[in-house]
């Protein structure tokens, strides 16, 4: 997804207009430069050739686009400031110069902390508890993807945290349609790493792992030279976007839903079409069943040969001289595109995956003025029976009586099985009283259903403290974390998991951020 932009800002270099003072020569080779992210190299040669040619329009515009791609947003301004005085008129540098104008203003003010290979800036007042979160999970990524690829830039990345959709988008250009549909939460442009804060959505979402994806997408740019396809980019980022957390692989009960069913139906996407970005797929189904698709396709190559056959392709693909993964996968696998497409076919095949009806998408949803979570959760509730009773359940669960409500859910759920607001309700007042046995059931039920929903994994922390199971607990409460890291109960349970676990260095740390989450 991030290369839509690359693109787009890379087209605006070629425009009629003035004859241009720096050579093609030149230009060409800085703008190769640029496209492959060698921003250090492209800015030094750029200086000695703005130094001879300071009134030369495009080389001002390609000048402020490696600033910005540096970090540099004070000199990209006056950069482009200066192209946009030599031609006033001209649409496509006034289009840049706006772009770069809400960027820098939306991250300036952000607060930057630094980790040995990371510079994170975040709104501090909001989000100024996940730094410690951030610079653990993209720290062992770094460390696992160096092992596994060799991959270790010496320069400190950046990390940008936006605290809500309207700065993701002047930052991105990445709209609220891009986010509820195709999940585009996190996007690897301008050589950088850029993600939502998980604040901005009602439920939040797994924003760990979207930082580690976003990290393969750097790794990806940099080791293919800007070479691999979307299907690649997305395919290897989905595949590994969970190790630094050792989690599930990436076929999910979700995918596996996705690719059987796709499978049955003879609807596989082709590759072609996610090109060039998976944002522009029509529908939620369509994005993720992409995503699960290329990501196979990358488990396909890592059964052929393991990790080092990725190597091998991305070091190829740097070499080419064309663009994409054919050439590379000819040399390294010994097939054409449409033989590796007809072996990933039978590979997917082979895995005899099976449709379940019960395991559904649910769509990210972006907070719009004050919501009642509770009250949006029950609208999930199709069936009216079930929402009367599950409504009957919260008004006695009010008033204390546990063992009444319990029995309303109870009814509620024989309306609608697999609701999850309703099996939540029902295990938190089993927990209540001290029933956790049955609270675990149908929590560990429910998180097969929707394993991304931070309050089954709420209910499951305190049902495992209760059984004194610390280890279970401080797992259950570390996903919460990861998906919605803003309730400060979910640290005060972590800091209890701890203590008896002996950790008090961690247990400070929560209930640190549980105080600062609690003013």
């Amino acid at each position: 997804m991030f290369l839509t932009i690359i693109f787009m800002l890379v087209s605006l270099i070629f425009f009629p207009g003035a004859p241009q003072a720096a050579s093609p020569e030149v230009m060409q080779s800085l703008t190769l430069k640029l496209d492959r992210w060698e921003v250090e190299d492209a800015w030094q040669e750029m200086k000695g050739v703005l130094a001879q040619e300071p009134k030369d329009v495009k080389l001002l515009e390609l000048a402020s686009q490696i600033a910005f791609h540096r970090g540099d947003y004070a000199e990209a301004l006056k950069l482009i400031q200066s192209a946009l005085q030599l031609e006033a008129k001209d649409e496509k540098i006034k289009g840049l110069a706006s772009f770069m104008e809400g960027a820098v203003g939306v991250i300036t003010p952000l607060k930057k902390y630094e980790s040995s290979h990371f510079v994170i800036s975040l709104d501090e007042k909001q989000d100024g508890v996940l730094v410690y979160y951030i610079a653990d999970a993209l720290g062992k990524t770094y460390q696992i993807m160096a092992q596994r690829y060799g991959f270790q830039p010496m320069e400190k990345i950046r990390v940008e945290v936006f605290p809500d959709t309207r700065a993701f988008y002047l930052a991105s250009t990445l709209s609220a349609r891009d986010i509820e549909v195709a999940g585009a939460v996190g996007v690897t442009q301008f050589n950088k790493l850029m993600v939502l804060s998980p604040r901005a959505l009602v439920y939040g979402y797994r924003w760990l792992d979207a930082l580690s994806h976003e990290y393969l997408h750097y790794l990806i740019m940099k080791l293919t030279r800007n070479k691999a396809p979307i299907w690649f980019h997305e395919g290897l980022a989905k595949y590994e976007e969970t190790q630094w957390r050792n989690g599930p692989s990436y076929l999910s009960p979700l995918y596996q839903n996705l690719l059987a069913k796709a499978q049955s139906e003879r609807k596989l996407i082709k590759f072609e079409k996610m090109e060039p970005s998976l944002v522009k797929l029509e529908t939620p189904e369509e994005v993720q069943l992409a995503y699960a698709q290329a990501a196979s396709a990358i488990e396909f190559i890592v059964d052929k040969g393991g990790p080092e056959r990725l190597k091998e392709i991305m070091k190829h693909m740097a070499s080419s001289e064309s663009q994409g993964a054919a050439e590379s996968l000819r040399e390294i696998l010994g097939w054409s595109f449409f033989e590796f497409e007809e072996n990933w076919k039978k590979f997917l095949a082979s895995k005899e995956l099976q449709e379940a009806e019960s395991a559904r998408l649910r769509p990210l949803k972006v907070k719009e003025g004050r919501i009642n979570e509770e009250s949006l959760d029950m609208e999930e509730v199709k069936s009216l029976v079930a929402r009367n009773r599950a409504h009957l359940g919260d008004l006695l669960k009010e008033r204390g009586r546990m063992r009444a409500a319990m029995l309303e859910y109870r009814r509620a759920l024989i309306e609608t099985r697999d609701s999850i607001p309703i099996l939540n309700r029902l295990a938190a007042v089993l927990i209540n009283l001290n029933r956790e046995e049955e609270a675990l059931e149908l929590l560990l039920r429910a998180k097969g259903l929707a394993p991304d929903h931070p309050t089954i994994y709420h209910n499951l922390g305190k049902a495992y403290l209760n059984l004194k199971d610390f280890k279970a607990a401080e797992e259950a409460f570390q996903n919460v974390i990861q998906i919605n890291p803003f309730n400060p109960e979910t640290h005060q349970g972590l800091a209890v998991a701890y203590e008896m676990l002996g950790d008090t260095g961690a247990v400070f740390k929560e209930k640190e951020i549980a105080q600062k989450l609690s003013r």
